[in-house]
């Protein structure tokens, strides 16, 4: 018998394969795939691909959870503020002979914090929502009252000062003005400063040229909300009323 040449080896598997022994040998196609599969195994391009694909579905399922997650806490502080705001509305406690007087404890006692938000555990000056955001309400000598929201977490600014703005919105007939006043560090001169940046108006006060809240965009929104996400080192909303 003559020796067989390694052509004709490979092509009928027996020396190509010796990991699939008789079973390849004498099988059909379909016993040597299975043959095949559970003999010899998976090849390494075939596993990275597999663990690539993984990693693909893996990333966009962590990502489309996250955005889930966002939008969910949005409305459910949207909720809360709109409350807490119609709620700070109610309450009018005494106003300060001068300067500003804090009255976010009194909300506490009161029983006016809506689900989600909770007096700050050392300083009973704020409040704290969902996004472990600082809030205060206050008055102001000589006449105002108004809620503070101060942005603590960096991320997700643009969107927390656009649902704010969008609960603000509604109140429109009720609202003296709202505003931004962030603060920043010169790069310059490295001191520390503060700026308002955007005002609104109520409907009762946005006259002479005034801005108003009922008439914003959603262009003025974005402008005003990149302002605050981008520019500043510590940013704060004010919504305020007599």
């Amino acid at each position: 018998m003559r020796e067989r040449t390694k052509n004709e080896r490979l092509k009928n598997g027996t020396d190509a394969k010796p990991c699939l022994s008789d079973v390849y040998k004498s099988g059909t196609r379909a016993r040597r795939r299975k043959a095949d599969a559970a003999l010899c195994g998976r090849s390494m391009v075939e596993m990275l691909g597999v663990l690539a694909i993984i990693g693909v579905l893996s990333v966009g399922a962590i990502s489309g959870y996250s955005k889930a997650m966002l939008k969910y806490k949005l409305n459910k502080q949207a909720e809360a503020m709109n409350l807490l705001l119609n709620n700070a509305m109610q309450l009018r406690p005494p106003m300060p002979d001068e300067g500003d007087t804090f009255y976010s404890e009194l909300l506490s006692k009161l029983n006016l914090l809506p689900d989600g938000i909770v007096l700050h555990p050392s300083d009973t000056t704020y409040l704290r929502d969902m996004f472990n955001n600082g809030i205060w309400f206050y008055a102001q000598y000589p006449k105002s009252y108004g809620l503070g929201y101060r942005f603590d977490t960096g991320g997700d600014r643009k969107e927390i000062c656009r649902n704010l703005i969008n609960v603000y919105k509604a109140y429109a007939d009720e609202l003296h003005f709202i505003t931004t006043d962030w603060h920043y560090t010169s790069e310059d001169t490295g001191e520390e400063g503060s700026e308002n940046f955007g005002r609104y108006y109520g409907n009762g006060y946005c006259t002479d040229g005034r801005q108003c809240i009922k008439d914003i965009t959603l262009n003025d929104i974005d402008t005003l909300c990149n302002h605050c996400a981008e520019n500043a080192t510590e940013c704060r909303f004010y919504a305020s009323w007599y």
